[in-house]
């Protein structure tokens, strides 16, 4: 194994000026978060991501970095967008990055080039992520309303891929994604708020859930210390590829 700090890429074993970023996103808490890692040694915040090794496909990449960060194999994952702008990328971080981890002279050099991006979006369920950091990198939850300094685009890509998970949610299983088994209504009610940005009227939208069809109230509460806990409800399995919401 090469002890070279920016190994497992150089520039022989991946497809030229190509690259992927996951946006790996969970609820917890009452909120969405999305992973970030950090470079012990850099001021910013980054998406996982990686290069295309010469003998993998885009996807194959993803379900790699997303394996190396989470510890999960069964990922709901989806290509969004490809970020092609020639000034995406900042450029003084990159040239940062390479002077402080190259232990040979020049070996990174590969790093300054253009790169496009083809961005994933993944939704993964917080309890089930077991964050592995990466040698000389840090992995942290962030809520993905009150985001740190990022590298380059990495904010534009966040936010597409919300704009992108928006636009389709009548066909994503979103809630299914990211609740555990058994979860209240507030809870899916908070994802969907969290996703379109604004307050959901909760009586509205329990009927309207429970109207569809692909959600069924159990005959339980959620164990809590609180009068009256709330009801538990999951998922109708027989329906989680059909159509999962309409306008609020």
């Amino acid at each position: 194994m090469s002890t070279n700090k920016l190994w497992p890429y150089n520039a022989e074993n991946i497809h030229p000026g190509f690259s992927v970023d996951c946006v790996i996103i969970s609820f917890h808490k009452g909120k969405l978060k999305v992973l970030l890692n950090k470079f012990n040694l850099e001021d910013y915040w980054s998406l996982p991501g990686g290069f295309m090794l010469n003998d993998e496909a885009a996807d194959e990449a993803a379900y790699r970095i997303l394996k190396t960060r989470t510890g999960l194999t069964n990922i709901f994952l989806k290509q969004f967008y490809l970020f092609s702008d020639p000034k995406r990328t900042i450029m003084k971080q990159n040239i940062d990055f390479v002077e402080r981890n190259e232990t040979t002279k020049g070996e990174g050099q590969w790093l300054l080039r253009r790169f496009i991006s083809l961005g994933f979006y993944a939704l993964v369920k917080y309890d089930e992520v077991k964050l592995t950091s990466v040698e000389g990198e840090l992995s942290k939850w962030y809520d993905i309303n009150t985001l740190p300094n990022l590298y380059s685009d990495h904010n534009n890509i966040i936010k597409t891929a919300l704009d992108t998970i928006r636009t389709m949610l009548p066909v994503i299983p979103i809630g299914y994604e990211l609740l555990p088994e058994k979860f209240t209504m507030t809870e899916l009610r908070k994802i969907y708020e969290n996703i379109l940005g604004k307050t959901l009227d909760r009586r509205n939208f329990q009927r309207k859930i429970l109207a569809e069809g692909y959600v069924f109230q159990l005959e339980e509460r959620k164990k809590s210390q609180v009068y009256n806990a709330p009801i538990l409800y999951s998922f109708n399995l027989q329906n989680r590829d059909e159509s999962f919401l309409g306008k609020f």
